[in-house]
């Protein structure tokens, strides 16, 4: 019989707590997974992703046209402070999170999408953004709500699902909310010192301390708990940045789950404890803003080098083009990298996998194994003959299956962008959950400085920082070697990255956008995995971004804990109901 959990207290280390804001609206990041135990997700997911009728909505459907999608809502589910939750908090919430004031850049992209009463966006834009748009989310039955889109938009169902990332698909009280003030700031404040009475998961929060402490207790009422029994009565997060304390306090018996790198695995199995690993959770995501001629921001031309005051262009309004506007370049980059040692500095095959693209792993929708959608093999011979063709030169470099490829010097050099004589390339510290990150970007570097000749720089910086100033337009053309997180479903990746013509934030691609309407307007699995695929394979071979592989988050596990099976796509712990207990 499976351990009540009775008394019990599980430990969890993280190295993030994401922006640690507890108004769902303002969230950014995947971190905010440690805001799952707190609220119910609209559906739930089984082993498999599969979506399941055990969560808030007891069912859903889509209208014949796909533009409207209802959700009929669990009759028992309350919140916290015992009000029940109707179908009003549920369209409100709907209506709050999906705006354009949301922190989230997925939240401001559905929003532009989701129809409304007025069907001019600039109505609820601007010094508009509290008002909401009025229509879009409703009640339009006993127990039910229904959400209209102005095109299908049916990946929205992964968004307020549990593999969408964040806590879209769980729903506040509008009440408790209202009651914390007279303006969102004052309730946003007002969530941060209390969230718990409004919330309706699982678990009631006992305790928060910014940058240190989360602690949870279970209630033994809540409805999912027939379907996951908890087997612990306490769940206690600590946020501990470092991995020496880290593994100092798995080894002492202070912590039951912590990510932690595999060079300890050897020492930390000598000592009782094990391994787990969380599959598919990080991919190496390799991207450039706007390399495409067809991206309104820029025209895929560098306007990065000469700015009035006011942030205008001077000169010529096109610009110097950036080299990764031609495709020859893009596929250049990616066969010049080295898989293979990247896959043998992180770990191994076991850890690292040499599949899937920078948005498709393989228990996402659409993707599948040997039918283009994996990383370009490393062929340097290859990039450089792309290089060569595309005009530029490249160097002398050794050549990997013996001998030397001789350098191509009649053709021009390399065009750097943003000026100067460096190639370069921006990263953050990633954690355990991608060991080595940032010697994973030197090799990247190194690559592309051995084979084409590039005078590679590695940047290190902040994450919030560098999103900005690649997102703000700051640095076009210069690639990021960063962490990202997969995803199950990929539709609204696929339409941010290249498929919003008004503003997609890597490259927008005209050959991609149709594809993914398309696949984000199935209505049947079978219809979905294919028109995905297609998709997917075409922004692949557009290779705006890729990626030289994927990882399986490590986590250690103390031994108190006899078994523990974390969700595949899922960047921190997941799925702590499966943990068993030791004997």
């Amino acid at each position: 019989m499976a351990d009540s959990g009775e008394g019990k207290r599980l430990i969890v280390l993280t190295e993030s707590y994401g922006n640690e804001v507890w108004d769902p609206k303002y969230e950014s990041g995947d971190k905010h997974v440690w805001h799952f135990p707190l609220h119910s997700h609209m559906i739930t997911t089984d082993d498999e992703l599969t979506y399941t009728k055990d969560g808030l909505a007891t069912d859903w459907s889509v209208s014949p046209d796909g533009l409207d999608i209802s959700w009929t809502i669990r009759e028992d589910a309350v919140f916290h402070n015992g009000d029940a939750l109707t179908p009003e908090d549920v369209a409100w919430y709907l209506r709050y999170i999906q705006d354009d004031g949301a922190r989230s850049v997925v939240r401001i992209r559905i929003w532009r999408l989701v129809a409304a009463d007025n069907p001019d966006n600039s109505a609820y834009e601007g010094d508009n953004t509290h008002i909401e748009k009025e229509g879009h989310a409703r009640v339009t039955g006993p127990n039910e709500v229904t959400m209209s889109f102005v095109r299908p938009t049916l990946n929205f169902l992964a968004d307020v699902s549990e593999v969408g990332g964040g806590t879209g698909g769980s729903v506040m009280s509008k009440a408790y909310f209202e009651s914390l003030g007279s303006n969102d700031q004052e309730r946003s404040d007002g969530l941060i010192a209390n969230p718990n009475p409004g919330a309706a998961g699982p678990f009631d929060l006992v305790s928060f301390t910014s940058g240190s402490q989360i602690v949870y207790e279970k209630r033994d009422d809540h409805f999912i708990l027939e379907k996951r029994p908890y087997p612990f009565d306490e769940l206690e997060i600590n946020l501990v940045s470092e991995a020496a304390t880290r593994k100092a306090a798995l080894l002492s018996g202070e912590a039951d789950i912590s990510p932690i790198d595999v060079d300890s695995r050897e020492e930390l199995e000598a000592a009782g404890l094990q391994y787990r690993f969380g599959p598919e959770s990080t991919v190496i995501w390799i991207n450039a803003w706007n390399c495409s001629a067809d991206a309104p921001q820029n025209l895929g031309y560098d306007k990065s080098r000469e700015q009035d005051d006011q942030g205008n262009y001077i000169g010529d309004p096109v610009g110097t083009p950036l080299m990764c506007q031609d495709k020859r370049i893009r596929h250049a980059l990616d066969y010049a990298i080295d898989k293979e040692a990247i896959q043998e500095l992180v770990g191994g095959p076991d850890l690292f996998h040499i599949a899937g693209t920078a948005a498709a792993a393989p228990s996402g929708i659409g993707y599948r194994p040997n039918a283009g959608l994996d990383p370009f093999p490393f062929d340097p011979m290859k990039a450089r003959e792309l290089f060569i063709e595309a005009g530029y030169n490249v160097p002398e470099a050794p050549n990997p299956d013996g001998g030397t490829f001789p350098a191509v010097t009649n053709l021009q050099d390399p065009v750097m962008p943003g000026g100067g004589d460096e190639w370069n390339v921006w990263t953050w510290e990633a954690g355990a959950t991608v060991p080595k990150m940032l010697q994973i970007v030197e090799f990247v570097c190194d690559d592309w400085s051995t084979y084409l000749g590039l005078n590679c720089k590695v940047n290190v910086g902040e994450e919030a920082a560098i999103k900005d100033r690649q997102y703000g337009g700051e640095i076009p053309g210069q690639y990021l070697v960063r962490s990202n997180e997969h995803s199950y479903d990929t539709g609204s990746k696929l339409i941010g990255r290249f498929g919003d013509p008004a503003g997609s934030y890597i490259s927008y691609d005209p050959l991609t956008e149709p594809l993914i309407a398309t696949a984000v307007s199935s209505t049947s699995p079978e219809a979905q995995e294919e028109n995905y695929y297609q998709a997917l394979r075409q922004a692949h071979e557009g290779h705006w971004d890729f990626a030289p592989g994927y990882l399986d988050a490590p986590y250690a596990i103390s031994a108190r804990i006899d078994d523990w099976r974390p969700r595949a796509l899922r960047p921190s712990p997941s799925a702590l109901w499966t943990i068993r207990w030791a004997n």
